[in-house]
């Protein structure tokens, strides 16, 4: 089966404080245009998922886990990526950085999908949908912009992946790359916040690596 390495990439996320190499900056979202496709893959294969970290302020106290893809659709147009669109299932987001503790994972769970952070009650779902992809050399092929939705606030974000495209398959795995969460109001227990101690206070950064395979 012939492999075409591709101009492309999948998710995204946001500016963060964070002077690390892997933050990406949040702007205004962008338009959404139609473009010319030879081919669609809309069925989730395996391992898609994105893998989350996040820690308490001076990036102590790690915590992390999974979330999953529900949905997916990537357009493709003479071997290149040029579009797509990305369903994540915020109600099944994991927590793992507990190991077998599975009270303790559980309660960070509940926390997180509550109105102090993702409020999946009214928000069960965030999207990322792409908007431009260009290539790049180096460690990864691709550099995909799109918009990030989460609890309804939309921002055009960027970051690097590798993609490869068969006749039959899309796989994307991203680069490790930052957000800073309150770009989509995340603000519970930010740095700065009056009166919280500062063992509880959480760090702004969020980081994110993106798994994804597709097929026809």
């Amino acid at each position: 089966m012939k492999k075409f390495i591709i101009p492309a990439l999948l998710f995204a996320a946001v500016l963060t404080t964070s002077c690390g190499s892997n933050a990406v900056e949040a702007s205004d979202a962008k338009e959404v245009k139609e473009v010319a496709i030879t081919g669609t893959y809309d069925v989730l294969g395996d391992h898609n998922h994105v893998d989350w970290k996040a820690w308490h302020l001076g990036k102590t106290g790690e915590r992390f886990g999974t979330v999953v893809l529900s949905a997916a659709k990537a357009s493709v147009n003479e071997g290149a990526l040029v579009a797509g669109k990305f369903v994540l299932d915020l109600t099944a987001l994991t927590v793992e950085n507990f190991g077998d503790d599975t009270a303790q994972n559980e309660k960070l769970r509940g926390h997180l999908t509550s109105g102090d952070f993702f409020l999946t009650d009214s928000f069960p779902t965030a999207m990322f949908e792409i908007t431009n992809v260009d290539t790049t050399s180096g460690d990864f092929n691709s550099i995909v912009t799109g918009n990030l939705t989460i609890k309804g606030v939309s921002k055009s974000i960027s970051f690097k992946s590798n993609v490869e495209i068969t006749e039959d398959v899309v796989s994307i795995a991203s680069e490790n790359f930052e957000v800073n969460r309150e770009d989509w109001g995340l603000s519970y227990h930010n740095e700065g916040t009056v009166g919280v101690p500062a063992d509880y206070l959480i760090a702004n950064e969020i980081a994110f690596t993106i798994h994804a395979n597709l097929t026809k």
